[in-house]
């Protein structure tokens, strides 16, 4: 007789899309984030991509100014795109680069960022930052404090500095990791997910927090598809 552990590993594909369907009532989300996390957050959560930013990043030291004037008109035009800097494409807008270091070819990288960001939802917009990492300074934490953004969610690591500093939205991640595609099932298991995409609350509980573990942790958890992209 199988044991609990392996029928959970088996079922867990099916677990995980009732649990999902069951409480998520917002199914057209665009993700913003400077970092893979969230083509890790439509993958794992099984949702259309409705987002430019799977494969591509956000030059760190552009990021606040990119969300601050995003929804201008010509915002998100590309200006250039150019692969000498890095060795991967990197698209220049008016307020940012966007590094698609996912990318093989300059053609691929432009094509899908121009189909993908005209599927951007703007009245569905949730804004990830991850104010851990080191590339971001204390003035940029005051900065987005003040810039309070609604559906808007700030990770930082367990030190006592983020502690004091008040964050907005801000959500400690106990073990933080510098990584975007390995910190989205970490910080899943410090906040409710699926409340703040129904609501724009940050809701941390242990019994949800609890659930997504036992969902999401090991192997089975990396069997998911691509994001689904129209």
């Amino acid at each position: 007789m199988p044991s609990f552990k392996s029928w959970l590993l088996a079922h867990r594909t099916k677990l995980r899309k009732g649990y999902i369907k069951s409480r998520l009532t917002r199914n057209n989300v665009s993700f913003i984030s400077e970092d893979c996390w969230s083509g890790k957050a439509y993958q794992d959560l099984g949702l259309k991509c409705l987002s430019p930013f799977i494969g591509m990043g956000v030059r760190r030291a552009h990021y606040l100014s990119f969300l601050t004037h995003m929804r201008e008109p010509g915002a998100l035009d590309p200006l250039s795109i150019s692969s000498q800097e890095r060795g991967y494409p990197i698209i220049q807008t008016r307020y940012a680069d966007l590094m698609g270091m996912h990318y093989k070819s300059e053609q691929e990288c432009m094509q899908r960022y121009e189909r993908r960001r005209s599927l951007i939802d703007w009245d569905n917009l949730f804004i990830k930052i991850d104010l851990g990492k080191p590339q971001f300074t204390r003035d940029d934490i005051t900065r987005w404090n003040e810039m309070k953004l609604p559906r808007s969610v700030a990770f930082y690591p367990d030190e006592p500095f983020f502690h004091s500093a008040n964050i907005h939205n801000g959500v400690c991640v106990t073990d933080w990791i510098d990584d975007g595609d390995l910190l989205f099932q970490r910080s899943c298991r410090n906040f409710d997910i699926i409340k703040w995409l129904n609501h724009g609350v940050i809701k941390k509980s242990r019994l949800r927090s609890l659930i997504f573990y036992i969902l999401y942790t090991g192997k089975a958890a990396s069997q998911n598809p691509l994001p689904r992209t129209p």
